[in-house]
Parts: structure tokens; sequence; C-alpha cells
């Protein structure tokens, strides 16, 4: 008997025999074609086929498990209409000669390979979808070749990872569980899995080289734990172990208008994080009490230009306008989304981001800083700077602000004079001088994921060390208190971000230190509302 170690994604004790599923996409095979223009039509007819599938996929599972299990497949058909994927398709078959299937596998592996890099893990979490379309698009073409295994009685199902259609369709054929090599608490599978109330273990990392087809495990979706051939005494203290009992009895539809408050009337706000401006529909859909969080870097992603000033004010202004009253925090860019040239970078976590890529490039900092300044005149905007590491910094970032309003002063443009200027706490450096970063800041962010990754030298895009990368690990907890008392030392808030703000585990820990406020993925929101209304 052994056990290894993954993330808890969805609640419950599965028990039974490994079958490992094979993704439809790794067996197409390679394949040149003559006719590149014949394919194209292929590729479109099976666009189209696949968007019907999907909008009758999106009525029936709304109808059946509710808006939360719909939205996913919602985002997947925005996805087929995303230029990204339809040119990766194009220049599949137009540049390399492939055959439509071929071109559906490379086009998803590269688009995997994008999304895999991005450093946030709601983000990354999407390639799942990515693969979900593709094996869409090969049925479409060849409904033979993407059909889902059948399943002995009493299996759990293992693969690197799962897309949203494979947890549904394999829960249909009778699988117990589900465990996986990568993933996260966020990933659309996991939502599923737990909307289908099937236990799920995910990012078991190098550990799910260990487990072999056939073997018995006992996945435990409550831990994190995977035990793999269970001696008699665990065998029967699992079989004995009863489901625990959903928290709370509001359904997820009461849970939108309902306060985010404890048992004891201790409130926190809860705000939703968001990449790019067509995700705010999802914020305003999961009752999220605003937006703690725009990463504008989606600004910059397969552009050969840099956005304007005036795009984007527009793009500010639209979301806060569509946020009313609720408050929209805007993460100045931490690069400019170009992948290929982050990859040239020996170590791009620890190389030019956060301000120091606004130092880099003033310019393009100016530019931003004039925007959203300008936005802020008529709404409720506030501006957060990331990965800084000294009070320097900070003055240096607020000084270009000032100069920024100076400019704007002298040529009569109206601006938020008052806008309030936040630091996001993401490096050990910026926790351990937090005192002194309280002294110039407004609100502090304490971004959970930047801590957790080098604090505990774990790079969070590397799935070989997600076993390391423990947000509850000691070191990085007193960090976060270190900041959290130096903002209330100070007088100013402090908001929890990263994947650790949407934990559980971590909320009365949180919520003990005076934390005001979490931000979590849309998907997270009325979960985590629930965890808080049945705190004592």
């Amino acid at each position: 008997m052994r056990t290894i170690k993954g993330i808890a994604a969805s609640a419950g004790v599965a028990f039974g025999s490994v079958r490992f599923v094979a993704s439809p996409l790794q067996m197409t095979a390679l394949e040149r074609v003559r006719d590149p223009d014949r394919e194209l039509v292929r590729l479109e007819w099976a666009r189209e086929a696949a968007k019907q599938k999907l909008e009758e996929l999106c009525a029936a599972v709304g109808k059946e498990l509710g808006p939360e299990c719909e939205k996913i497949f919602q985002i997947q058909l925005m996805m087929l209409d995303d230029g990204d994927f339809r040119a990766a398709l194009r220049r599949a078959v137009q540049d390399e000669g492939f055959s439509a299937p071929y071109a559906v596998r490379r086009a998803a592996e590269q688009l995997t390979a994008m999304f895999a890099g991005m450093e946030d893990a709601y983000m990354r979490a999407r390639l799942a979808d990515i693969q979900d379309l593709g094996i869409r698009l090969l049925h479409a073409l060849d409904p033979d070749a993407a059909v889902l295994p059948e399943l002995p009685a009493g299996s759990v199902a293992a693969a690197p990872f799962f897309t949203p259609s494979q947890v549904m369709g394999l829960a249909a054929k009778g699988a117990l569980g589900f465990v996986t090599r990568e993933g996260s608490r966020t990933s659309h599978a996991a939502i599923l899995a737990r909307l289908l109330g099937i236990p799920a273990v995910a990012a078991l990392s190098s550990s799910y080289s260990r487990l072999y087809d056939g073997g018995v495990i006992i996945a435990d979706g409550f831990t994190g734990d995977v035990v793999i051939d269970p001696d008699e005494k665990t065998s029967e203290a699992y079989r004995a172990f009863e489901r625990r009992p959903n928290i709370g009895e509001e359904t997820l539809a009461q849970l939108r208008t309902l306060p985010s408050r404890t048992r004891g009337g201790r409130s926190v706000k809860i705000l939703a994080k968001i990449w790019k401006p067509s995700d705010l529909p999802l914020v305003l859909e999961s009752g999220a009490e605003g937006v703690g969080l725009f990463r504008t870097e989606s600004f910059y992603r397969n552009r050969t230009d840099f956005p304007t000033e005036d795009e984007q004010y527009r793009i500010y202004c639209s979301l806060a306008e569509q946020l009313g009253e609720r408050p929209l925090t805007i993460r100045t860019a931490t690069h400019d989304g170009r992948v290929r040239s982050l990859a040239e970078e020996m170590n791009p976590a620890m190389g030019v981001r956060g301000i120091r890529f606004s130092f880099e490039n003033p310019e393009l900092f100016r530019t931003q800083l004039r925007a959203l300044l300008r936005a802020a005149a008529d709404h409720n905007i506030a501006v957060t700077f990331p990965m800084v590491t000294s009070a320097e910094e900070l003055r240096r970032a607020r000084r270009a602000l000032l100069h920024v309003k100076e400019e704007l002063k002298s040529e009569g443009v109206p601006f938020g004079e008052a806008i309030p200027v936040g630091v996001l706490i993401d490096t050990p450096a910026a926790a351990l001088v937090a005192e002194e970063l309280a002294r110039e800041a407004d609100f502090f962010d304490i971004g959970t994921n930047g801590l957790t990754q080098f604090a505990l030298a774990a790079d969070r895009s590397n799935p070989e060390v997600s076993p390391v990368f423990d947000f509850q690990h000691p070191a990085v907890l007193e960090l976060v208190r270190r900041a959290v008392l130096a903002a209330k030392n100070a007088g100013i808030p402090a908001v929890i971000c990263g994947d650790a703000a949407g934990d559980p585990r971590l909320l009365s820990y949180f919520l003990g230190l005076g934390v005001e406020a979490l931000v979590v993925a849309p998907s997270s929101v009325l979960e985590l509302r629930r965890a808080v209304r049945a705190m004592e």
C-alpha cells in the first residue's frame, strides 16, 4: 500500500479499479493532403456542426444541472468563434498541409501549450476546454474517432486531464470517480464533477505514473489522497466512511443574491478576477460583489501594435458601467502577452515582469495610467501595481501616476484625482517589507500564487512540482499574516487574491486575520459564499 497526494477537486470517496482513458486527439494520425481548400471546407462544416451540438448541449444541461453547468459549455461556444483557434486551424492546413483531423490535433496542441504557459491557474485550466473543442471537431469529421470507452463496473477513470464532455460522458457510463495528473479545483472538469457529485482528485503530478491499469485505488476527494493497493484495514475504514453532508441548504441560485456573511455576522466581500473584458458576463452571473482583479495582459495578445489610450479608456469605462456601483480594480500589465518573448528569458517568472515591465516600457505604462485615470473620473476604479519588491518601487510608480495626473490637469482632461492605489504583495520581499509598503499604499492585494511560488521555489506552471506548491505551507501563511497585519496596523484594507482565496480550508484562517475581501475566479464565487455562510 502507498499513498500519493494531489488536489481535492470534488468531495467524496471513490473505491475501485483504475481505468486509463486515452485522448482521441493523441490517437489522430499525421496525414498530409494535396487539396487544402477541401480540408478548410471540411473544417468549417465541422465547426458549424460542433456549434449546433454545443447549443443543444447547453440547453439540455442547463435544464438538468442548472446554469453553472450550462455556462461551461457556453464558454466553449464562444471559444469556437475565437480568432486564435480558427487561425491555428487554418495555418495547420494552409501552411503545413495537414488533413482536417490532424489540423485539429495540431491547433489544439499549439493553443494548449500557450494556455499551459500562463501564470494564472484559472487560465491554465482552460486548456481542457481547447481539448474538448478539438474532440468535438474530430467527432464531427468522423463520429467513430472520438468515442468514449466502455468502463467495467467499479472503475475510477484516470487521465492526464479530463475535458468537461469526458466527465459527463464517463459519469453516464458509471465512473465512480476521476483522478488526473494535471488540473486544478477551478477547472471546468472539476466543477462538473462537483455538480454531478462524483469524487475527483487532480494534480497528482509525477506520482500519477505509479497508477496502473486495473489496480485498486481509493481516491479521497476530501483530502486529495489517493491510496494505491490499500490494505484490509484501510479498505474497511474507507468503505465505512459516509459522504460528508453538503454545507448549507441554499441553492446556488439563492446564493447569488444572499450576503457573504458568516452565521456570527462577520461580512467578507467576494470579488471576481477576470483575464479579458469578455469574462465580465461570468462575473455578473456569478453574483460577485465586483471585480477585484482585472489582469490587462490580454490587451497585448496576438497584436502587432499596442492598445491606444482611447481603446483602453473605452474598455475600462464599459466594464465599470456594467458593474454599476460595484468596484473594479485594474492591475497594470505584467508583460506584453507575447509568449515567444517570455520564453526567451531564462526564468520568465523572475524576469522583467510586473512593475519591472512598466518601468522598462515607460510609454506603455504612461498610456495605461492615462486611460485608467480618465476612466476613474466617473467610475469606481482602483489601480494595483504587481510584483513590487520595495517601497522605492512603489514610490516610483506613484511618481509616474502623479506625473500623468499633472499632464491631464494641464490638458484640461477630467480624471480621478483620488483613485485608490494598491500594491500586489506577491513576493516574499514585499511581505517582509509590508509595513513600509503600507505607508505608501491605499490597500494590499495579497497574491498567494506568487507568494507560494517564490517562497517554496516551486514554479506554479511546472506540474512536476505541484505537490510542493502548497498554499498551506507555514512559510506561505506566515508571509500572508505579516502582510495582513501590516495593512491592519496602517488602517488599509487587505484583500486575498490567487487560488488560495477560494480554498475553503483556509477561509477561517483568512477571516481570523481580518481580511476584508477574497478575489476568486467567477466559477468559485458561489461555492465560496456558501462556505462563508456556513461558518460560525
